[in-house]
């Protein structure tokens, strides 16, 4: 496990931990599932050629240093994600708490078992004199076949 921390607004923390004492589950296991709903809506938050958005700031300086562990492919999606969408990981947990939080205090499918993310791979290959770097969020055996092959040069393993 990696370590590192977020900082969170205080209001985003208190409805994390409200949320982990509902569903019964670690603080970390929410801000997890709170991610990954926003893959599942990647498109909508595209970054462009422009510097990483951070949350707004909070003149009362009211923030929670909040401690995280993430699993290898959990870490490289952060990263990732904080990379493509140019949001800070701390601001993407700030938006998906606003946006996706009550969806997942709501969800019927049951169980709120700790989520992992996808099998996570990355992988290189040359066309026409461009190299072009391939993230792979899903199952890597299987991966496209395009003119040029991809190398796959690290990753996570299966579950």
């Amino acid at each position: 496990m990696l370590r590192t921390s977020i900082n969170m607004s205080h209001i985003v923390y208190v409805n994390i931990a409200l949320a982990a004492a509902k569903l019964k589950t670690s603080r970390q296991a929410v801000v997890i599932m709170l991610l990954k709903r926003v893959l599942r809506d990647i498109d909508r938050f595209q970054g462009g050629f422009t510097l990483v958005r951070y949350q707004p700031r909070d003149p009362r300086k009211r923030w929670h240093c909040f401690p995280i562990r993430f699993r290898k492919n959990e870490n490289e999606f952060a990263s990732d994600f904080r990379k493509l969408s140019r949001f800070s990981v701390s601001h993407l947990v700030a938006i998906a708490t606003k946006r996706y939080l009550h969806e997942l205090l709501h969800d019927s499918a049951g169980r709120h078992n700790y989520v992992r993310l996808p099998q996570y791979a990355i992988g290189r290959r040359s066309a026409g004199g461009i190299l072009c770097w391939e993230f792979y969020w899903g199952d890597t055996e299987n991966h496209p076949t395009r003119a040029s092959p991809t190398k796959i040069l690290r990753r996570t393993p299966s579950h």
